[in-house]
């Protein structure tokens, strides 16, 4: 990862932050590389605006980010949602809005948080009928249309999810 990340050393690096524990323990990771090399690191939450909930997560979110000392938006999934497909909708929605928002913010490079349970779920949902994508989409730096001109890593891939945590 720090190969990856030593480039544009004067742009921030963004992450994906839902404010779950995977995400949050990339936080505390992130946030601690960050200071160590002098970067600034941007933690981006997406409020889907799906349940009562949502609001609280996304203040949670933020009180971690500015807590770990990292810089933070909230960005947010407005307008009708889909009667059907929602969960592939949200993702697309989702990845979209983190890439605009990091493309704005001038970064090079997003992190997410995902984890070897992510792909041992995937890979169950997708027997069941999901759209998610394949194995071969869980690289840890696929390509994304969504992240034209971005880089996305994928640090915590090779550990499940109670190492992380």
């Amino acid at each position: 990862m720090s190969a990856r990340l030593e480039r544009n050393v004067d742009r921030p690096v963004a992450l994906a932050l839902s404010g779950g524990g995977d995400s949050i323990a990339l936080l505390r990771l992130a946030t601690d590389w960050a200071r160590e090399n002098g970067r600034r690191l941007l933690a981006l939450t997406v409020d889907h605006g799906l349940s009562p909930a949502s609001a609280d997560w996304t203040a949670f979110a933020e009180g971690a980010a500015r807590e770990a000392g990292a810089d933070w938006r909230g960005l947010a999934w407005t307008g009708p949602k889909p009667s059907t497909g929602l969960p592939a909708a949200a993702r697309r929605a989702r990845h979209g809005l983190v890439a605009d928002a990091a493309r704005e913010a001038g970064a090079r490079v997003i992190l997410f948080a995902h984890t070897a349970d992510d792909i041992a779920e995937g890979e169950v949902m997708r027997e069941e009928g999901s759209t998610l994508g394949r194995l071969r989409d869980w690289a840890p730096s696929p390509a994304w249309p969504e992240g034209r001109g971005l880089v996305l890593l994928r640090p915590m891939l090779d550990a499940g999810r109670a190492e992380v945590r």
